[in-house]
């Protein structure tokens, strides 16, 4: 099941069990009112109840998408500065003489291919990236050994370095592809769209006003923004992904 799937039946199932909640707290409110021997009067107590909770709620789900919205800008920024660092490398190529030349760049093309092919999987698989991954890394090694066989030379110094600043940012993009939020926050919204269903329900039983349509209607619209916080997380899998259009240019550049 693709990721963009799961995450839609996720929301389904908590709309479903937000409107479960609104209804059971509707059912039983009489039976809690009787118990709890309350008059009239309080019902201003309930939606004082009823905003703050949902207050808290939007301020954690403003939170979380924050969160999952800087981790999105840093994965797209990460490929365009891969996609320079490319560009770059394949420039101080030039500087080379025209045999070195020859050796590196067919290397250079084969791991640009590899590390987009990496990129834009369509569906986020563990083992395909170290899969990916791995190969990278062989081939940067091999065009390390092939640099550290030439003449003591500036000009190979500096392609060197450039090399080494693509494999850190391939090492900076494996690092914030992990980088997701914390499933207790996950869990907490949850929880807490669940707790504002309920006092919904709390709250519109106490004024004998249930309004079901518009009750449903909200909480497929707090699910839509639970979804979208799932989808910014994950890079590849969702419907959101990050475009990978810079460094699809950048290797068909390199000759």
């Amino acid at each position: 099941m693709s990721d963009a799937l799961a995450h839609w039946l996720l929301a389904a199932l908590l709309v479903v069990a937000m409107a479960i909640c609104y209804e059971l707290v509707i059912r039983f409110h009489a039976r809690v009112r009787r118990i709890a021997d309350e008059d009239n009067d309080d019902a201003s107590d309930e939606g004082f109840s009823l905003s703050g909770v949902f207050g808290l709620l939007a301020l954690l789900m403003a939170f979380a998408f924050g969160m999952a919205l800087d981790r999105y800008e840093d994965r797209r920024q990460l490929v365009t500065v891969e996609a320079m660092a490319f560009d770059t490398l394949s420039s101080r190529l030039e500087l080379l003489p025209e045999a070195d030349r020859a050796a590196i760049a067919p290397m250079l093309k084969t791991y640009g291919k590899i590390r987009l092919a990496t990129s834009i999987a369509a569906v986020e698989d563990p083992a395909k990236w170290a899969e990916g991954r791995a190969l990278a890394n062989a081939i940067e090694r091999r065009i390390y050994d092939t640099v550290e066989r030439m003449p003591s030379d500036p000009r190979a110094a500096l392609v060197v370095e450039a090399q080494d600043e693509l494999g850190d940012i391939a090492t900076a993009r494996h690092a914030a592809r992990g980088a997701k939020l914390p499933v207790a926050v996950l869990w907490l919204l949850a929880i807490y769209c669940l707790a504002g269903a309920a006092m919904l329900g709390y709250s519109v039983a106490a004024t004998n006003a249930r309004h079901r349509t518009a009750a449903v209607l909200f909480f497929c619209l707090l699910s839509l923004a639970f979804v979208t916080v799932l989808d910014l997380d994950h890079p590849r899998g969702g419907l959101i992904v990050v475009p990978q259009d810079e460094l699809e240019a950048a290797v068909a550049r390199m000759t």
